[in-house]
């Protein structure tokens, strides 16, 4: 048998049902290929980092929904007697000590003989502690809220996950970028302890989509204009969105262009302010300028497929998902030049800074203006997205995992 591995399903357990962020996803997607490897036995824990209400039976029922094969580690289920649970003053007591609504169940054999802990966000629980045997391994997708505190309300979380590593903990980062960070940041662990691999996006949810019929749904589900330019990303002043709003107002002036919009995808986020005060200042454009608000992934491969060019400005990513989707659906790609950026797009597609307002126009007339250019980087675009696969990502990972357990 081989390695056996505890992934912390805690983030699937709290985003399953409804907001399907992009830390769920990647979670999700390694879940998926991971569980494909013969050379990797699979277990997941479900502690409840963040207390919610859910149990570990409608976590197998989700797995076995989506052809997971894995096992839990503890059973989560409902207390079913908790004295006066729903008045304030005893919720605030329980909660005080410690007691919640669900409580867990180890399954000591599977804890016992397991080889590897892997928290894919949260904090190492403190539960797998109590395990020696375990080698502690958790995922550090970015130092954002610490680096740029004018663009988050907290660093709290990113802080605890990081002290939850210790002295014989290991790291995997998403990015080269992330990795130097962190090691600037945290210059008590020891590098051989901090390992790269690299994201991917989802083949089955971003791909080269030409069903007309699909289109034509999609056009109308988000009155879609006929030609337009993309921005997919949540609306939050560290994406940059304002910037790209402004570049295009600018470009269908100077240009006087007709027949080309704007479609920002993403919903809104922390602060976001900002990006309307900037689409009220463009109200005579308005009519080219579409805001869709959240969209599933179902949908996003025509929207992306059928974009003239997709941009990405944002100031800072731990890695940067968007661009990779964009390029793996043929979309000529113009993204910041910044943090991890470069090693996701290389020179596939235009990199600027992240501020650079002539730059950006002059990238959005040459899309729209030249078809052959379009053309050259969408085969650009589509040739990049090939080094990226979940099947790569869970090898590199059966790999980390083989050697922490020989160190």
């Amino acid at each position: 048998m081989g390695i056996k591995v505890i992934l912390d399903a805690d983030v699937i357990a709290d985003f399953y049902k409804d907001n399907r962020t992009g830390i769920f996803r990647v979670t999700y997607e390694l879940f998926k290929s991971l569980s494909k490897r013969k050379d990797v036995e699979l277990f997941y824990s479900h502690f409840g980092f963040l207390n919610r209400e859910k149990s570990t039976d409608e976590l197998d029922a989700f797995f076995k929904d989506n052809r997971i094969e894995i096992r839990g580690v503890n059973k989560r289920s409902r207390r079913k007697f908790l004295p006066f649970r729903k008045e304030k003053l005893f919720k605030n007591l329980y909660k005080k000590i410690g007691i919640f609504n669900y409580k867990n169940i180890l399954v000591e054999d599977h804890l016992n003989t397991a080889h590897i802990f892997h928290s894919t966000y949260y904090p190492i629980d403190k539960i797998v502690k109590n395990f020696p045997n375990l080698k502690k391994v958790v995922t550090v997708h970015d130092l954002i809220p610490i680096l740029f505190p004018e663009f988050h309300f907290t660093s709290d979380l990113i802080r605890d996950i990081i002290n939850s590593v210790g002295e014989d903990g290991y790291v995997i980062c998403v990015s080269e970028n992330t990795k130097k960070d962190l090691l600037t940041f945290a210059p008590h662990i020891n590098e051989n302890r901090v390992f790269v691999s690299l994201l991917a996006a989802s083949h089955e949810n971003f791909y080269v989509c030409n069903d007309e019929d699909k289109l034509r749904n999609i056009r109308e589900k988000y009155n879609l204009p006929e030609k337009y330019l993309l921005s997919l990303a949540t609306l939050e002043p560290r994406k940059n969105i304002d910037h790209v709003i402004r570049c295009f107002v600018k470009m269908i002036t100077k240009y006087e262009i007709k027949d080309l919009s704007l479609v920002l995808v993403g919903s809104k986020g922390w602060d976001y302010e900002k990006i309307f005060d900037e689409y009220e200042n463009a109200s005579f454009l308005k009519d080219k300028i579409v805001i869709t608000g959240f969209v599933p992934d179902e949908d996003l491969a025509s929207i992306y497929s059928h974009a003239n060019s997709f941009y990405y400005m944002s100031f800072y990513e731990g890695f940067g998902l968007p661009p990779l989707e964009a390029m793996q659906c043929g979309v000529p790609t113009v993204t910041s030049n910044t943090s991890s950026l470069p090693e996701v797009v290389a020179d596939a597609g235009i990199m600027i800074e992240p501020t650079d307002e002539e730059r950006l126009v002059e990238a959005m007339w040459n899309f729209y203006s030249d078809e052959n250019l379009r053309r050259e980087y969408a085969e650009k675009a589509l040739n990049r997205s090939k080094h990226f696969s979940w099947d790569k990502v869970a090898e590199e990972h059966s790999d980390i995992y083989k050697r922490i357990i020989e160190s």
